[in-house]
């Protein structure tokens, strides 16, 4: 049985936030950032534990199923310090230069909505493909570490206060 995705219905909520007359400080929106960004990575990375357990319980060798989840953390937390983190800066940097409150679909700019867009399908091709479990995992936890790890940028600027209460 085919899970849905669960980030469509975070968009489709910001979507709607976005419709309410409700206005976000930068700093909110820099919170709001972090923790759907951290969201996603954990949501993820339970998704691709689940898979792998899958994988596990099938005709997968232990050995097997131990490397791959390995390789997934691994490129995962690469992924998240080298090449995530340069997009989370990015919105970070924007939020920083925000004069006013905005909506909270403002929490991203367009880059980020697109690499999570593409995340996103990626993760629902692969369920839909049929991919078996064990490369479905790996690609979860890949994503899901690097989500995780690249939240993290958020967290500097909003403890010294650099993102604006007003």
């Amino acid at each position: 049985m085919p899970q849905l995705p669960m980030m469509p219905f975070v968009a489709g909520a910001l979507l709607l936030a976005s419709l309410l007359p409700v206005r976000l400080t930068p700093r909110s929106l820099g919170w709001l950032g972090f923790g759907l960004w951290l969201l996603g990575g954990v949501v993820l990375l339970s998704l691709g534990a689940a898979r792998m357990l899958q994988a596990a319980r099938g005709d997968v060798a232990g050995a097997l199923v131990w490397l791959a989840a390995a390789a997934g953390l691994g490129i995962g937390i690469a992924k998240g310090r080298f090449v995530l983190r340069r997009t989370a800066q990015r919105n970070v940097d924007r939020l920083s230069g925000l004069t006013e409150n905005l909506r909270p679909i403002h929490v991203y700019g367009l880059r980020s909505w697109i690499v999570i867009a593409l995340m996103t399908a990626l993760s629902l091709g692969l369920t839909l493909g049929g991919v078996p479990a064990l490369w479905r995992g790996t690609v979860n936890l890949a994503i899901g570490a690097a989500l995780a790890i690249s939240s993290l940028n958020y967290l500097a600027p909003l403890r010294a206060g650099t993102l604006r209460s007003a």
